[in-house]
């Protein structure tokens, strides 16, 4: 499974799962020292013959084999675990030189690097995050839309809920599928706004975050009209609980197997799986009202965002019940865009009775009139 939403928390690194598959005791030991003075990195040690149909490779996203080139029973070994691994996982293959014959043999195997040994456990560990990075890019399609509230009332929830059914409608094949991720694990406010049963049974995961698969979360997502899935959840008000950040990031992991479009509707307020949703996004929308307090605190967010996680996440400011005042009072359009500058996706302009009744009948705007500006709006943000 690739763990594109299991990082560490509150650090930019990735979880790295190295399944190290060596005879070597002493090349083994010496790895899991070094290892395990890293965040972000584990190791297990395995055993080639462990590799078989059905094997399970949970917390591990790359293997590494020792091989002994020079010995034709460990060449067959190889070409063994190669066809029998799960086929998802690239294999780094830690060798002595090889010739030519040789490494024309690792490429009709499709391995996905060499490595000449000796090596330092620094420089093995280096070349597996560079494939990783690599892997991931090419293998994930996946497009991970965040929004997140500057304040209370500003709107997220229906951008969330429009941004995925204009995702859904972009898309041109039935197999592209598009899902609602309500982290707001109190409301369940996405599901109810589409007159639907939260179904996110959190309790039944919290103990063993591992025990959920693809089956269980099916069961527990609920459908808009066979057009987009929802995931949203619902507890009793003054019901507090805590988990491991395993439960959200497993979730987003497995959802993100089988969608290839996800929408996150994230709450403000900061929780111990933060970080990592917002890390193992493609794009980060702040959401805020057209006022000045609104933009204050949109500003602030981005700046904060800026500030914990540099480069690597470049959030942009929705600006949602935008106005344009008759008289010329009030906040002008130049001026929101002097105080946001680049980080302004755009704005949204306000039809507080559409949505207003959108909300009440628990359907999308667009099904009580096709065309109108909300949509229109935030269709031209998100490049539709």
């Amino acid at each position: 499974m690739l763990q594109i939403f299991s990082r560490s928390i509150r650090s930019a690194n990735p979880i790295m799962g190295i399944g190290f598959v060596t005879q070597n005791e002493e090349i083994g030991q010496q790895l899991r020292e070094y290892v395990a003075q890293r965040e972000g990195v584990d190791l297990s040690l395995i055993a080639s013959s462990k590799v078989v149909p059905g094997f399970d490779p949970r917390g591990i996203s790359i293997f590494v084999y020792d091989l002994d080139s020079s010995n034709e029973a460990s060449q067959r070994e190889f070409e063994r675990f190669m066809s029998q691994r799960p086929q998802s996982l690239p294999v780094v293959v830690l060798s002595p030189a090889l010739g030519d014959e040789l490494i024309r043999w690792l490429l009709r195997l499709r391995v996905a690097d060499w490595l000449k040994a000796p090596l330092s456990a620094g420089e093995l560990i280096a070349a597996c995050g560079r494939i990783l990075s690599q892997s991931s890019t090419a293998k994930s399609d996946l497009k991970c839309m965040t929004f997140m509230g500057a304040r209370g009332g500003v709107g997220t929830t229906s951008i969330a809920i429009h941004a995925a059914l204009l995702t859904e409608r972009r898309s041109k094949s039935p197999s592209i599928t598009t899902c609602i991720v309500d982290l707001d694990l109190t409301g369940g406010g996405c599901a109810e706004y589409l007159d639907l049963r939260p179904s996110w049974a959190l309790d039944e995961i919290i103990a063993n975050p591992s025990r959920l698969d693809p089956h269980m979360l099916e069961i527990m997502t609920s459908s808009y009209k066979g057009k987009v899935d929802v995931l949203s959840a619902q507890r009793k008000f003054g019901e507090a609980f805590t988990f491991a950040p395993e439960v959200i990031t497993r979730t987003l992991d497995i959802v993100s197997q089988s969608h290839q479009n996800l929408i996150v509707d994230l709450p403000r307020h900061v929780e111990n799986w933060s970080d990592a949703v917002i890390l193992g996004s493609t794009d980060v929308f702040v959401i805020t009202d057209f006022s000045v307090p609104g933009l204050k605190a949109a500003r602030r967010m981005v700046n904060d965002l800026t500030a914990q996680f540099g480069e690597l996440v470049k959030p942009k400011v929705i600006v949602n019940k935008f106005t344009r005042s008759l008289f010329g009072t009030g906040i002008s359009a130049s001026e929101v865009k002097d105080l946001l500058g680049d980080v302004l996706a755009g704005q949204i302009s306000a039809d507080d009775r559409l949505l207003r009744e959108s909300i009440d009948r628990g359907i999308p705007t667009i099904e009580i009139k096709p065309r109108n500006r909300f949509v229109s709006d935030l269709s031209k943000i998100l490049g539709y």
